[in-house]
């Protein structure tokens, strides 16, 4: 293992709480990779004879009222559960990220319009907004991960806009103007790197 890991790992088992919530990560992680070799049953293996069954040594959290396993199928969802968070994560992290950066240092009607529009699904409780959603969409893995990324890139844009309109006043980013420099390198390499720390902090929130 690289030093870098090393050191990263090292720093988050130095405190109780974060060493806690580290190891419940990785487990997480580690079920989703090996679910197939630990789970005692397929998802779906249906037996009729043992349905509605308690916690017991042959099926550790019981069974449905179908008779499946339900700790089977908990591990083999595992790995949807963290694709589809990962995924919706990134899409929403992407696209809030992208128009965040591009409206607010832009500024005037293109911003205004944007973010009137996000505010307009902010108004609205995220569950109340996603289950709408997911009734015009219908419950399909494709469905799902496009609610997750409609419903966080409001806020991550707004997270993304709030650091960037007291970024684009600064010194540095005046000099870069002055100096011809493209839009796209001020907000890559003059902008962003100011709002990587709430981003990183955002994108664990919403991916949580």
């Amino acid at each position: 293992m690289p030093s870098r890991w090393r050191a990263v790992l090292r720093e988050l088992y130095a405190r109780p709480a974060s060493a806690l919530g580290t190891t419940i990560v990785l487990l997480f992680i580690a079920v989703a990779l090996f679910g197939p070799l630990i789970a005692p049953y397929s998802a779906t293996q249906q037996i009729p004879s043992e349905a509605r069954q308690p916690p017991s040594s042959q099926h550790w959290f019981g069974t449905d009222r179908l008779g499946r396993d339900v700790f089977s199928r908990v591990v083999l969802g595992a790995r949807d559960i963290l694709a589809l968070a990962g995924l919706g994560t990134l899409l929403a992290v992407l696209i809030g990220t992208t128009v965040g950066l591009f409206t607010a240092y832009r500024g005037g009607w293109l911003e205004e319009g944007t973010f009137r529009v996000f505010d307009s699904l902010l108004a609205l409780p995220a569950l109340l907004l996603a289950l709408l959603l997911l009734g015009t969409l219908g419950a399909s893995r494709n469905g799902v991960l496009l609610v997750i990324a409609v419903v966080y890139t409001p806020i991550v844009a707004r997270v993304v806009r709030s650091v960037v309109l007291g970024a684009k006043s600064k010194g540095f980013v005046e000099a870069a103007q002055f100096q011809g420099e493209s839009t796209g390198h001020i907000l890559g390499r003059e902008i962003f790197p100011l709002v990587l720390p709430a981003l990183t902090v955002e994108a664990a929130l919403r991916f949580s």
